[in-house]
């Protein structure tokens, strides 16, 4: 009896294992959106609030340029102007009168006081503080980039690991029943079938986890892509993509080479040490350099006694005033200048510290390239024993030579094989698409 309640169980453990073989998205809902890799990249590129956010950054950077580029231009004013006096004055020889006056000018003013060596030099500094946003735009377009891809493969992974655990739960709930028949009809022990009912219990408890890891991974997902909260998402992919983009016998002091040439973080710290330097030459230089102030006015005026402005004529009037400053008999202006310069030597190491982070994170992001194409090829082997030794204890007990509680570690190992390489397979695509961005390329031009 216990027999054939035995192959019957094991027959329905096989089509359940076929059925949990489908991925999740094809049982969601038809309103859940698909999405595949190169999509959740692309949305990211075009929705991702910090794309926004840099490139908001890069209209300021490129207005402040414009004001420099405007320093040297006058500003003008367009109205007129009403003189109304009553009462004493006093005129320059010193006589007190009593007037009544009365004055209008109508016209057009002009005036500019102008720092002739900020007119030069300020928009060179603005020109590269500009290049240097631009680049910190690019290195957090390829971070958010990257973050957008890592999303969209760990939500891969956390759904196809849910499956397994399924897959596994069934295996367990199938072994803890047959188990429980062996002890009914005496052939097992008691104790085998209670050992055999935790498993059920620890496999519901990982799949509890499971869903919990697939509900963050897709939130994630959905936040970096800028998506409506309430929306579901349904990954082509029923298993971690894999990427071919690097074999891992790359050599890594080229690599090292290319990213520090390549990455946009390089770019932001030349252009900072850049305008560093003109700020430098600026203090240096530009007490030679005179300042400027210059007014026009041209237009009508007239005047007269009382409140009556009886005509108006024209007139023009011209002012130029060339002037040095000397700020603290100049010690203030080496001051400035000790300052400029030690902020200049800071840029430098700066980017002497950038560099040396970047050829460790290229060794780093290399390493595990190597190191997870290693880990897949063993945990391809592990799951290929696995599967062997699982088939082989059902076999088994198909073949009425085993008892159900022998099959226990097998199902074990193939569950924890299979998780095992899921896992390598989505660590090596994200790690993958590191190095690539850590080497400063286009992630979307790969995909």
């Amino acid at each position: 009896m216990w027999r054939t309640r035995l192959v019957s169980t094991l027959l329905a453990t096989t089509a359940a294992t076929v059925a949990c073989e489908w991925p999740l998205a094809a049982q969601q809902a038809s309103s859940a959106l698909e999405i595949d890799l190169p999509t959740a990249v692309r949305l990211a590129d075009e929705r991702n609030l910090d794309l926004a956010i840099y490139l908001a950054r890069v209209e300021a950077a490129t207005a402040r340029l414009t004001q420099a580029r405007l320093l040297a231009v006058p500003s003008v004013r367009v109205g007129t102007t009403e003189g109304r006096h009553e009462g004493t004055i006093q005129d320059v020889a010193g006589n007190i009168l009593d007037v009544d006056s009365a004055s209008r000018f109508r016209g057009v003013t002009a005036g500019v006081d102008i720092d002739i060596a900020d007119a030069i030099f300020q928009p060179l500094v603005a020109r590269q503080s500009r290049t240097a946003v631009v680049a910190e735009a690019a290195a957090n377009r390829q971070q958010v980039l990257l973050q957008a891809a890592a999303a969209y493969i760990r939500l891969v992974q956390a759904r196809t690991e849910a499956n397994v655990v399924v897959r596994a739960l069934e295996r367990a709930t199938d072994l803890a029943t047959l188990t429980a028949n062996y002890a009914e009809s005496g052939e097992g022990l008691p104790s085998d079938a209670e050992m055999a009912a935790v498993q059920p219990a620890l496999w519901e408890q990982r799949r509890a986890i499971a869903e919990e890891r697939t509900i963050t991974a897709e939130a994630e997902l959905v936040r970096l892509l800028r998506l409506d909260a309430e929306v579901e998402l349904a990954p082509v992919d029923t298993a971690p993509p894999a990427l071919e983009i690097f074999s891992g016998t790359e050599d890594v002091a080229e690599l090292i080479a290319r990213a520090q040439d390549g990455r946009p973080e390089t770019e932001q710290a030349a252009a900072l040490l850049a305008a560093a330097e003109d700020d430098l030459t600026a203090e240096r230089y530009g007490w030679f350099v005179p300042s400027l102030s210059f007014n026009l006015s041209s237009g009508e005026f007239g005047g007269g006694t009382g409140s009556s402005i009886p005509g108006t004529d024209d007139r023009d009037d011209r002012s130029l005033t060339l002037y040095w400053r000397f700020e603290g008999l100049g010690f203030g202006q080496r001051a400035r200048i000790d300052e400029k310069r030690a902020q200049l030597q800071e840029l430098a190491f700066q980017r002497d510290k950038l560099r040396d982070a970047i050829a460790a994170e290229v060794r780093e992001s290399h390493a595990r390239v190597v190191s997870l194409r290693r880990q897949v090829e063993l945990a391809d082997v592990a799951l290929g024993h696995a599967q062997r030794a699982y088939e082989l204890n059902r076999t088994r007990i198909f073949d009425q030579q085993g008892l159900p509680l022998e099959a226990l570690a097998a199902m074990q190992s193939l569950a924890n094989a299979e998780l095992g390489a899921v896992e390598a397979r989505a660590g090596l695509s994200v790690a993958q698409i590191r190095l690539h961005t850590v080497l400063g390329s286009p992630l979307a031009g790969e995909l």
